[in-house]
């Protein structure tokens, strides 16, 4: 009698349980994201490898400003992406922000003559009685 032949996961190379289903391929959730992530990863280096052959690194290839590790535009990127990931960009985000606040920080100070003086326009109800007399009038109403 011929031993039936054990399925294994593609990822991790266990077997499938008896009771998965006939075109069941991984043992679970994580083994096919973890696949599926190894593929792109190596679906997009082969893509680098064969554009730095043809020469053709600086189209389709590109190089994130903050880790500086290349990668494929269009393969899990967009074709105008600048960073590889999400992490990349925030932390050039926050590089910009604190450059723009070590900027502000060390810029001098305005001198007092640039610096507009304001007044004081005086209690609210001078400022009803002279721009908006319905309103006070309206105020006078109500608290009386």
């Amino acid at each position: 009698m011929a031993h039936p032949s054990v399925r294994r996961c593609r990822n991790c190379r266990e077997p499938l349980k008896a009771t998965a289903r006939s075109d069941a391929r991984f043992c679970s959730r994580a083994c096919k994201a973890t696949y599926r992530r190894w593929l792109r990863h190596h679906d997009e280096a082969f893509v680098i490898g064969v554009a730095v052959i043809l020469g053709q690194e600086d189209e389709h290839v590109v190089r994130c400003p903050v880790r500086g590790t290349r990668f494929a535009l269009g393969h899990g990127h967009r074709r105008d992406a600048v960073y590889d990931r999400p992490a990349c960009r925030q932390k050039a985000y926050r590089r910009r922000c604190t450059e723009r606040i070590r900027e502000a920080v060390t810029k001098p100070a305005p001198t007092p003559s640039k610096v507009a003086r304001v007044t004081d326009p005086g209690p609210p109800s001078r400022l009803l009685a002279s721009e908006n007399a319905p309103a006070k009038m309206a105020v006078d109403t109500l608290t009386g």
